[in-house]
């Protein structure tokens, strides 16, 4: 433990060794949401809501993008340069090293935008809190923190998915695309705008919806579930995933060879 806190640490360090550079990464990344939002804001206003969602409703849907997104790139971020790793030999390196070769691998780099996206993520939560009238009891905070983390486990597990790929198939740049960032624009609203099969899909085959959508029934009531209980599974839904993913990853890394770089 006393190791990975160092790797951790090394890391950070060399981020701000490059200030200007991890500054204009900071804003872009803001820059980036907060147009991304407005555009979405503006989508919703023209209309007034969309499918019985309004304006705050779906802010509280985008934080819980951020947040978990934000959760997810602050440990698992070097994943998604897994193939650049296994193609320079990086992974051989981490293999004879004392700690858990994934583990070092997670402490390679940190990266700045899981800090934007958390304290981005945090704003839109609380602004939509406040305006939808969401009480902050101690049972509700112990139900946002339980669906901020099975957010993140499920979008950890897709990066894990992919990453265990690149055992196999060194390029996975369109994969790591498609799945981890544009996947994401089907969540930006409710799925129930979507007809069939898209939200069959979003919920039973590639379960991004559990990172916002179903969760947020919790807290707001709506229709346009499959049926009630998928509200409760954000957590035991990321978990299994991340479960499945590592043990897809342990399959992987048992068949690499090296590359002899």
């Amino acid at each position: 433990m006393e190791r990975y806190f160092k790797l951790i640490q090394k890391s950070i360090q060399i981020q701000l060794e490059y200030r200007i550079s991890f500054l204009i990464s900071l804003f872009s990344m803001g820059f980036y949401y907060v147009v991304q939002f407005s555009i979405i804001g503006f989508t919703v206003m023209k209309f007034h809501e969309i499918q019985g969602w309004n304006i705050q409703e779906i802010a509280f849907l985008f934080s819980f993008i951020l947040v978990a997104q934000g959760i997810n790139t602050l440990i698992f971020g070097p994943l998604v340069r897994f193939d650049e790793i296994i193609r320079k030999g990086e992974w051989d390196y981490l293999l004879v090293r004392p700690l858990n070769p994934l583990i070092s691998l997670l402490c390679m780099q940190m990266d700045p935008s899981a800090i934007i996206h958390l304290v981005l993520g945090i704003i839109f939560f609380v602004y939509a809190s406040l305006k939808i009238g969401i009480e902050f009891n101690l049972w509700n905070i112990f139900l946002i923190i339980q669906v901020w983390f099975g957010g993140a486990l499920v979008m950890a597990a897709i990066r894990i998915v992919i990453a265990a790929v690149a055992f196999r198939s060194v390029a996975i740049e369109s994969l790591v695309h498609f799945f981890v960032y544009s996947a994401k624009e089907f969540i930006l609203y409710p799925i129930n705008i979507y007809k069939n099969p898209i939200p069959f899909l979003l919920t039973f085959i590639f379960p991004l919806a559990f990172v916002n959508y179903y969760p947020s029934h919790l807290f707001i009531q709506k229709d346009g579930m499959f049926f009630d209980g998928l509200k409760y599974l954000a957590f035991p839904v990321g978990l299994g995933m991340f479960v499945f993913s590592l043990w897809l990853f342990r399959l992987g890394a048992k068949a690499y060879h090296s590359t002899g770089s």
